[in-house]
């Protein structure tokens, strides 16, 4: 498959996907979201690609959701599919962040195993500023942060600094810039230098807590009448 929306290379055994539509910094379409999917299957099959990192091309991680995308795409949009293959990921996925990195964007990265911050980042939940819900965040933020801080990030739509989400556990680590990318390869093979099928079920059996329907049905009920204009 071509890809528009996102870049997918190979270094090495590490694949690289970068989220490309810089002069819209990156902000998360259903086409961008068809395409991780679809690349995401393309590596996971591939025996030659070991780990992956996620990153962003330009200024920006990703600022979040499209909200210029028309009605007609949301039902698509929030389904899940393309976080659910994401979350379940055979190979350690790193996300290598900067700049913005909000709302949507955020949620994509904090499904990856680990995150790599830029010194430069900027970084928060804003689905309830704009009206909707941070949907893919419910079960995994409070399992990262803790119920608490979950809370208050999601709550508030507070934008917290690099070093900020490093202290609470959001991020592993916060690098300069020129360094990120450099150091998000380091990390994944790291990782992958350790004997393959422990890394493998010990990335399966992490995964196991947060996997949770109940949050499913919440956005079921809550998007159609976010929707229909009663918020």
């Amino acid at each position: 498959m071509q890809y528009k929306a996102i870049l997918v290379e190979k270094r090495d055994d590490v694949a690289i996907i970068t989220l490309n539509r810089p002069s819209k910094l990156n902000a998360i379409s259903l086409k961008m979201k068809n395409e991780i999917y679809h690349a995401l299957g393309e590596l996971e099959a591939d025996d030659e690609v070991k780990a992956l990192v996620i990153a962003g091309a330009g200024r920006a991680f990703s600022t979040g959701h499209d909200t210029k995308a028309p009605p007609s795409e949301h039902a698509e949009f929030h389904s899940l599919k393309t976080e659910e293959r994401l979350f379940h990921f055979d190979k350690p996925v790193i996300a290598a962040v900067h700049g913005y990195v909000l709302g949507d964007g955020l949620q994509q990265a904090l499904l990856c195993d680990l995150i790599i911050a830029s010194e430069n980042s900027v970084i928060g939940f804003i689905g309830a500023r704009a009206g909707g819900l941070c949907y893919g965040s419910f079960t995994v933020l409070p399992a990262v942060v803790g119920r608490m801080k979950a809370n208050e990030l999601l709550l508030t739509c507070d934008q917290i600094s690099a070093e900020e989400a490093c202290r609470i556990g959001l991020v592993n680590k916060v690098v300069p810039h020129d360094q990120l990318i450099a150091e998000a390869l380091e990390m994944a093979r790291k990782i992958i230098n350790l004997p393959p099928l422990s890394i493998k079920y010990t990335k399966r059996a992490l995964s196991i807590p947060l996997v949770n329907d109940a949050h499913k049905k919440a956005l079921e009920e809550g998007w159609p009448v976010i929707r229909a204009g009663k918020n």
